[in-house]
């Protein structure tokens, strides 16, 4: 099902922003390379130096046209030596390897070897709810990427979650409201197109209300046209009007667009309601086709072939073999079956994207390496930490601690291997502060032993600080049963939520509620600056938590009563529950 084109005329953008023919050095280059080539400029595989190793003679080729750089496998020099490396190797081919990050933010999508600065992810911008802070932390952190030698950036993610099962995008949006995240989303594209990374708006038609992971299997929104319109739209018609050079596609079916097909194989979806509604011409990069939303049901070769048809231009292939998907693409392009136009249209927006990161010339000079983790840039993240970390309660005014030397603070973080450093940043902020500080580390799913001595030492404490992880459907029973424990014998904890806002809905009998937004060393710091006073609570609730608190929510000072949402365009709009 399309939208009318009255409608479609309303929302989107002039299309003849996109549609100017593509300059000459692009034809050029066109021209010079064969059907194997041009199938090949629209592949990108996850990549390593293992992995470019037995690639090469494709790279080369130029029969692999980007890669996507695995996750923390590279430090900053290491990835710096790596992009030389690949410019060198397409040197004579005339068009450049592009080389993308998926450097989202936050802790969960920040690969922390490169040793950039720690920014806190989109749902703490959300919090913070400063269009200028979520432009200067794009810029910074594209700088950062940029200096590395990396020319892209699949992010920021612009879903709007107001889904409290989700279980894939969570923290990675910017939170529930439409407007917000359009805002938000916005700021963030210029901010990396200043700082001269090409980055992608992603997921199209819209990710944030669905309760299946597209890496397990196929999500379905159901939604009808007018709500769809009215939530998931706004961010990508805000992408669009700020010149997001790429669009990435959900592998999810949204019924109001194309009942029978996942967007990033529809043609409704992608030429109908993206291109020929919104007027987008840049270039449409698929999620990953070796996701199970997509290969389970196709196999790689097929959904490649497939996307193509349906509209999109780049294809993230993830660690799939690309041997066998450029087969397919040239089968299909020498058949007829994938007309020569449609690939061809394909290539050209490839290459403008190319050209535009500087792929197609001699190459741009690289910022130094010293701006990647600059101190400059950690300022900047400690100051997102500091405005978008939230008080969400304190009924019984237990901040700021005010604790005596004699007095003793227990700290139980519940926490994944992965966030042990952070998880140390979070014990040394305190220690400096509370001289008699019991701290344990334990994972989302202790021992009964594990457990009996983290009560045991919990219960000793004068006051007790309770760090709780939930993501991606994480069963956090555990640390409920202890919290409730600890309840019941007088203990009364205050429950930090360290990654998800939404497992406070499981601690909804605490009388004291922060949240965190995600395990970066600039957000722990916040953490213990709060705690202890040393700067005042400022952020907002992007997200309603059921049974908890609604968007907006959120202490501004110390023992006084919840904030009322900010009357702003950013917390206007209805959550979907209350949906006319």
């Amino acid at each position: 099902m399309l939208l009318s084109a009255a409608l479609w005329l309303a929302l989107a953008p002039a299309p003849s922003a996109w549609s100017a023919p593509g300059p000459s050095s692009v034809e050029r280059t066109l021209a010079r390379l064969t059907t194997r080539q041009q199938a090949g400029q629209l592949l990108v595989v996850a990549v390593d130096t293992g992995i470019a190793r037995a690639d090469e003679s494709m790279i080369r080729g130029g029969l692999i046209g980007g890669g996507l750089l695995r996750w923390d496998r590279f430090t900053g020099r290491q990835a710096r030596r790596f992009s030389a490396r690949m410019r060198e190797w397409t040197r004579g081919l005339g068009v450049g390897f592009l080389l993308a990050a998926d450097q989202e933010g936050g802790a969960l999508f920040t690969q922390r070897l490169y040793g950039g600065a720690p920014f806190p992810g989109n749902m703490a911008l959300g919090a913070a709810g400063d269009p200028a802070l979520a432009r200067r932390a794009a810029y910074a952190s594209g700088r950062e990427l940029a200096a590395l030698g990396i020319q892209a950036d699949f992010a920021p993610d612009v879903d709007v979650n107001d889904n409290p099962d989700n279980p894939v995008i969570g923290v990675r949006s910017f939170g529930e409201n439409p407007r917000q995240v359009a805002a938000l989303g916005a700021a963030a594209i210029k901010g990396y197109l200043a700082a001269g990374v090409m980055p992608a708006a992603k997921h199209f038609p819209g990710h944030g209300n669905t309760s299946v992971d597209s890496h397990k299997g196929l999500p379905v929104l159901s939604e009808p046209l007018a709500a769809w319109r009215r939530t998931e739209l706004p961010p990508f018609i805000a992408a669009v009007r700020a010149r997001a050079p790429m669009i990435m596609t959900a592998h999810i079916v949204v019924s109001a667009l194309d009942p029978a097909s996942p967007a990033t194989l529809s043609s409704a979806a992608i030429e109908g309601a993206l291109r020929g509604g919104l007027g987008y011409g840049g270039v449409v990069v698929s999620d990953s086709l070796d996701m199970g939303a997509i290969a389970n049901s196709y196999g790689e070769p097929e959904a490649a072939v497939r996307a193509l048809l349906a509209g999109c231009d780049l294809l993230l292939l993830g660690k799939s073999d690309p041997r066998p998907v450029l087969d397919a693409i040239v089968a299909a392009a020498r058949s007829g079956r994938l007309p020569r136009r449609r690939l061809l249209d394909a290539v050209r927006r490839v290459l403008r994207l190319k050209r535009r990161a500087g792929l197609l010339g001699p190459g741009r000079r690289l910022p130094p390496l010293r701006l990647v983790g600059s101190p400059a840039h950690r300022r900047l993240a400690r100051r997102i930490a500091e405005r978008g970390i939230t008080l969400l309660r304190d009924r019984a005014g237990k901040l700021p601690l005010r604790l005596t030397p004699r007095q003793s603070l227990a700290l139980v973080v519940f926490r994944p291997a992965r966030y042990h450093e952070e998880a140390l940043r979070l014990i040394r902020e305190l220690a400096r502060r509370q001289r008699r500080l019991t701290a344990l580390e334990l994972s989302p799913w202790p021992s009964a032993a594990e457990l009996k001595r983290a009560f045991r030492a919990a219960g000793a404490a004068d006051t007790v600080v309770l760090g709780a992880f939930e993501s991606g459907g994480l069963d956090d029973s555990v640390q409920v049963a202890l919290f409730e424990r600890l309840r019941r014998a007088g203990r009364r904890p205050i429950v930090l939520s360290l990654m998800s806002p939404y497992d406070l809905s499981r601690f909804s009998r605490a009388g004291t509620m922060l949240c965190a937004y995600g395990m970066t060393d600039s957000m722990m710091e916040a953490v213990a600056r709060l705690l202890f006073g040393e700067i005042r609570p400022r952020g907002r609730l992007p997200v309603t938590i059921p049974g908890v608190a609604a968007a907006g929510a959120g202490l501004s000072a110390f023992r006084g009563r919840a904030a009322a949402p900010a009357a702003s365009a950013g917390n206007s709009a209805p959550a979907r529950g209350s949906r006319p």
